[in-house]
């Protein structure tokens, strides 16, 4: 609140932040503020309010100075903008400060320690406004840095989260996995950026994600081209393409020599293969890479077989994440628990049990019954964060997860149904593929209905 209200005395930083694209209301939403370029300002407001100097210094607003001098603390953050970042229930927990004004040799950012609330690879700067639409799409967009996030956001992009000075970690996916399956990657499409999204599609792909890519246009960022046209940057997001066929792609229009694409795919896009968990996607990409190299399935088999024995040890056993379905499963659970926990025996409580016999066929009990390493304590805990213990929080979440089992389910079953009817087409069936076709689209039309329920 300090920091905001510091904003608005300052119309140059605020200037900057309309130059930049950002709406007045994209400012106020994403909570921006302003330091001033003062060692002591922060400090002397929490002493006032009766913060002690260990405490503000433990949550990373001062810095001990080193010098032998009256004054033992000062500011760490001076003449500059500053965004605040938030844990997954939208609590402030740490900054990032971008310079403004004062000696612009200074470094352009100065994020938070990390500190007993701020932990770096466990938060995504945007997750607390993203969840909700993240389970809503369907998938996930990761940016970097926080310009980019708030103007994703700006441009209705909303199921975006960015990663704050550091790479994709191990605890960023297991936040993303608990509304979606599937991530969009954005980075440059030079050497740089290749090499930079390799980490983070791996990390993805062994928890499990399907991983799909857009390529930013050369010296520009999402902000940029937000700026510009919100348009260029929404249509982006909706072509992401597969991290297989992206890299394929990249490749391809890149190097004209046949033997020395051969090469680099071997290189680059085989390990990524190899990562993938889903084996009927993992035979696709073995098909199609086995066409363009112009050689068997079973040698690129027998490659990815070997890279596969040398990243994992004899013996090693990876850890088993429950897939997008269970873990939906298990959170409705959490709110059907909860929904008991507060009395709500009435028609809200039976409408969802009448969904849910609906959706997957089985009465609450039996669906509960189906879930392994169910917790009910764990589950309740979960939903009451989820919801922060509101009543119309709660129904209104549950009726989201309901839609997102609903579209999970019904995705699985487009998937099948069109390999149903490339086989029906194959024989030559029309009777079998004009039958099939009409299933897919009843099951099209039902998952577009989700996606544009409001």
């Amino acid at each position: 609140e300090f920091f905001e209200q510091n904003l608005v005395k300052h119309k140059d930083a605020v200037k900057y932040l309309q130059d930049r694209g950002l709406a007045n209301e994209t400012i106020k939403d994403f909570r921006i503020g302003f330091a001033d370029d003062a060692w002591q300002n922060v400090l002397n407001y929490l002493r006032a309010k009766k913060y002690k100097d260990e405490d503000i210094e433990r949550v990373g607003l001062i810095i001990k100075s080193e010098k032998n001098t009256t004054e033992k603390y000062y500011d760490r953050f001076r003449g500059r903008i500053m965004f605040p970042i938030s844990d997954a229930q939208g609590r402030p927990v740490a900054f990032s400060g971008r310079v403004f004004g004062g000696d612009e040799k200074n470094a352009k950012y100065v994020n938070s320690p990390e500190t007993a609330l701020y932990d770096k690879s466990g938060i995504l700067y945007g997750y607390d406004k993203a969840k909700r639409e993240i389970m809503k799409q369907g998938f996930c967009v990761v940016v970097e840095g926080q310009m980019d996030l708030i103007m994703s956001h700006q441009a209705g992009v909303r199921n975006s989260v960015a990663v704050s000075g550091t790479a994709l970690t191990d605890k960023h996916i297991d936040l993303l996995k608990r509304f979606t399956e599937t991530i969009v990657l954005s980075f440059d499409a030079d050497e740089a950026g290749f090499a930079a999204s390799q980490r983070a599609v791996k990390t993805a792909l062994l928890a499990g994600m399907d991983v799909k890519a857009i390529t930013i246009p050369e010296g520009k960022d999402p902000a940029d081209l937000v700026k510009k046209d919100p348009k260029v940057w929404v249509d982006l997001v909706n072509d992401g393409k597969h991290i297989v066929d992206f890299y394929l792609g990249v490749l391809s229009s890149k190097i004209t020599d046949p033997r020395i694409l051969i090469k680099e795919i071997s290189k680059k896009v085989l390990p990524v293969v190899a990562d993938i968990k889903n084996k009927i996607d993992q035979a696709h990409f073995i098909k199609k890479i086995a066409g363009i190299v112009g050689v068997g399935e079973e040698s690129i088999r027998e490659e990815i077989g070997r890279m596969y024995s040398k990243t994992v040890p004899q013996g090693d056993i990876l850890p088993q994440k429950l897939p997008q379905e269970d873990r939906i499963r298990h959170r409705i659970a959490g709110f059907m628990f909860l929904l008991k926990e507060k009395k709500e025996e009435g028609d809200s409580i039976n409408l969802f049990k009448d969904r849910i016999k609906e959706i997957c066929d089985k009465d609450f009990e039996n669906f509960v019954k189906e879930l392994s390493n169910l917790s009910r304590e764990e589950a309740i805990f979960e939903a009451e964060v989820l919801s922060s213990g509101n009543k119309n929080k709660l129904i209104a979440t549950l009726s989201e997860l309901l839609d997102s089992l609903e579209k999970n389910i019904l995705d699985n079953k487009l998937k099948f149904l069109l390999i149903e009817l490339k086989r029906f087409e194959e024989k030559k069936d029309e009777v079998g593929a004009r039958k099939t076709l009409t299933e897919c689209q009843n099951v099209t039309n039902r998952i577009n209905q989700l996606k544009n329920k409001k």
